[in-house]
């Protein structure tokens, strides 16, 4: 299993002389793991670590890495941690370590700490990818892109729990006896036969749910008792939670054609739910709309183009850089379904009623101005 870590690029991540381009190279290689994420993590909080590579004494280390973690069978997207796993990867890596001189208790005290937890197994969506896949208990789910989910090796038995970061689209096989949840970093989601998306990006402002059918309750974790704490949802309607209150216009939606030069119209706002400074709900959603990613389909509404930016990163695996800032503000509204990025990149540029230029390196862009 080649894990190819690009040590030289954290050489120059902590001499602070990376470009642009290494730190998107670096951070793509963190992203294609569940595996590369918890490397990257150790790596990066690892103070002696840091030393040993910044002084160079780090020799063949790639090779001793992918030798002791090749001992692991691991899939693409799923990666199954139990005990005993956890605890052989951390003993061989202390053996490197201490080879190398290095002193292993901090490794140790990072992995007792998941190893004091039952086995995990997790789901990873890697950037330019959607993962479709289907749980113990038959409930199906599709996984975005850069989207992870994990649960128990556990799951079913006595419950039903699984933990979101990114976007998914669930549709949960009915348990009366056993509701299932999914939890996210502010929210929880109390389910039972049902079809909903639930988008919790880390980076993002909102986090949203959405009832396609079927019944389901969110109750927000930072609330005083909150599992008692529900509010329940009816189809067609969508729960949008903002992480941050200072950001009045978070929930605003504006709608333009692409190509219209009107003042833009804003829909109203979603309604305030009673007694709650920071969710809302909106009613009467197009369903439809909240499906299209899953069948491959890219639908962006009077987005800005740094919002849109994020969307297009994820979805194409690539790196978007804007050298004038005044082109964050272009707004674009349509649907791509089977274009490449080089043809979503120029339809862009053709819709929009402000000129700009791109250019397209490996997987980096760059937009610019046009001078009038």
């Amino acid at each position: 299993m080649a894990l190819n870590i690009p040590w030289d690029l954290f050489g120059k991540l902590f001499r602070n002389d990376v470009t642009d381009v290494e730190r998107h190279n670096l951070n793509s290689w963190r992203d294609q793991s569940e595996l590369n994420r918890n490397i990257y993590d150790e790596i990066i909080e690892d103070e002696e670590i840091k030393q040993i590579i910044l002084s160079s004494k780090w020799e063949n280390n790639a090779l001793e890495w992918e030798k002791l973690l090749a001992r692991i069978d691991l899939p693409k997207a799923r990666l199954s941690l139990s005990y005993n796993t956890l605890y052989l990867v951390a003993s061989a890596a202390a053996v490197i370590l201490l080879f190398l001189g290095v002193s292993a208790t901090l490794l140790f005290e990072k992995i007792n700490k998941s190893i004091q937890q039952p086995g995990y197994t997790y789901i990873y969506s890697p950037r330019g990818q959607r993962t479709h896949v289907i749980l113990p208990d038959q409930t199906k789910v599709w996984l975005n892109s850069e989207s992870s989910l994990r649960y128990a090796v556990a799951y079913n038995q006595s419950s039903r729990e699984v933990y979101l970061e990114g976007e998914a689209f669930f549709e949960v096989e009915k348990n009366p006896k056993k509701p299932f949840y999914v939890q996210t970093t502010a929210l929880k989601v109390k389910v039972y036969g049902t079809k909903f998306n639930l988008k919790a990006f880390p980076g993002e402002k909102n986090i949203e749910t959405t009832l396609i059918e079927g019944k389901l309750s969110v109750m927000p974790l930072d609330r005083p008792k909150a599992a008692n704490h529900e509010i329940f949802l009816l189809p067609k309607e969508k729960l949008i939670y903002e992480k941050h209150t200072d950001n009045v216009s978070a929930v605003k939606k504006a709608i333009s054609p692409v190509n219209s030069n009107k003042k833009d119209a804003i829909e109203p706002l979603p309604e305030k739910i009673a007694g709650e400074e920071n969710i809302f709900l909106e009613k009467n959603i197009n369903i439809n709309n909240e499906m299209l990613w899953k069948e491959g389909k890219l639908i962006f509404t009077n987005e800005t183009f740094a919002e849109l930016s994020v969307k297009l990163e994820r979805w194409y695996d690539v790196k978007i850089h804007f050298e004038n800032e005044k082109i964050k503000e272009f707004r674009f509204t349509g649907i791509f379904d089977k274009e490449t990025v080089d043809q979503a990149m120029e339809a862009l540029k053709l819709s929009s009623p402000r000129s700009y230029s791109y250019k397209m390196v490996f997987r980096d862009i760059y937009l610019t101005s046009v001078p009038k």
